[in-house]
């Protein structure tokens, strides 16, 4: 039998931990993973035409339009090589944006990490990242070694202008509006994974790995 490759998306709120278990099972399963969060920020340094337009959706706490994020991750697909597997982290966001991926490399794996709002909003006025390697801080869930000290790279930690309460409010509720309505599409089409992600890291990754070996995935 053939080896089935996993080719997937990660969706839920900000602060569920798409990134961290997308990456978790990127290492596992030796596929890439395509972060488009991470995207954005990069195209907003580079300050390139692309990330002009992102950096206002950014700074509004808005989903960027579909024309820029289709963009954004189609220059990434292009660049990558799919053919033994791939992960999506925040892409799609909408039915539009999946019927559009589902064009370009067709998904056999959506995964749902489910979080509270009130778990996402504590999540994110905690979080710190360093300005030069990235890395995540949680200032009372995963603390730096030393205050606003990377300890991996001795960057500084600052925490990202778009964490005020306020801003993750008018993300969550773009979410609930627009992303949720994927369950069902994902559903429908017979490849929805709904994982509980307010359980502690180790432990919702081990779950979902579980629940892919029984799909057939296996790294």
């Amino acid at each position: 039998m053939p080896k089935k490759y996993l080719r997937a998306t990660l969706f839920g709120p900000q602060g569920c931990g798409k990134g961290t278990q997308g990456q978790l099972l990127a290492d596992r399963f030796d596929v890439p993973l395509i972060g488009v969060g991470e995207m954005f920020r990069r195209e907003i340094l580079a300050n390139t035409n692309l990330g002009k337009l992102a950096k206002k959706y950014v700074e509004g706490g808005a989903l960027a339009p579909d024309e820029l994020t289709n963009g954004i991750v189609g220059n990434q697909l292009r660049k990558t090589d799919l053919s033994k597997g791939f992960i999506l982290d925040g892409y799609p966001r909408n039915v539009e944006q999946a019927m559009h991926i589902d064009r370009v490399a067709k998904l056999n794996l959506a995964v749902q990490i489910k979080i509270s709002d009130k778990e996402a909003v504590r999540r994110l006025t905690g979080r710190v990242q360093c300005t030069a390697c990235s890395q995540v801080y949680h200032l009372k869930d995963a603390p730096p070694i030393r205050a606003g000290i990377c300890v991996l790279c001795g960057g500084r930690l600052v925490r990202r202008d778009d964490d005020t309460e306020e801003l993750i409010l008018n993300r969550l509720a773009n979410y609930h509006f627009m992303t949720e309505p994927l369950m069902t599409y994902y559903r429908q089409r017979g490849i929805l994974l709904s994982i509980n992600g307010e359980q502690a890291i180790p432990y919702v990754f081990e779950g979902m790995i579980k629940k892919l070996s029984k799909l057939g995935f296996k790294p």
